[in-house]
């Protein structure tokens, strides 16, 4: 009777984890899926019948023993790479990846060169005051003239 109990036990501890892993990898598919009824946020977030209709479906092919990588693949075939919420690292997409971190750069170096620049002219001294010039001192005439003329 011990043993029964004992087997039954140990019977039932084992689908826990894979209900525990399959659930865990049903949560990633959906947070990289983009919920195809209005395409503007993931499956796992997104509250309509498409999302719940996909939820269940990524249930199904995981009990049915489809890995991540077919049912995504499947999902592409299906809706295109829009359905992706990650798009892949190919092609014109290489720029999502490629350009954050090179503006980073950019504006990283562009910042040292301006603290440079601001600093050296501050120790420096002050700038020097330029002297008038023919035009400065016919614009102070011609304003004064119409001044006069008010």
């Amino acid at each position: 009777m011990l043993s029964i109990v004992a087997l039954l036990l140990a019977l039932s501890a084992q689908p826990a984890p894979q209900s525990a892993s399959m659930e865990a990898s049903a949560r990633r598919l959906e947070a990289k899926l983009i919920a195809p009824c209005c395409w503007s946020q993931q499956v796992s977030v997104h509250q309509s019948p498409a999302a719940t209709e996909i939820k269940k479906d990524l249930r199904v092919r995981l009990a049915r023993g489809e890995t991540e990588e077919q049912i995504l693949k499947d999902y592409v075939v299906q809706f295109g790479e829009q359905i992706l919420a990650e798009p892949p690292a190919r092609g014109f997409n290489r720029f999502l990846y490629v350009l954050p971190p090179v503006f980073l750069i950019g504006g990283a170096a562009l910042v040292v060169v301006l603290v440079r620049r601001f600093s050296r002219r501050s120790a420096t001294g002050p700038a020097e005051t330029p002297r008038p010039t023919e035009a400065d001192a016919y614009q102070a005439r011609l304003d004064e003239e119409l001044r006069d003329l008010d």
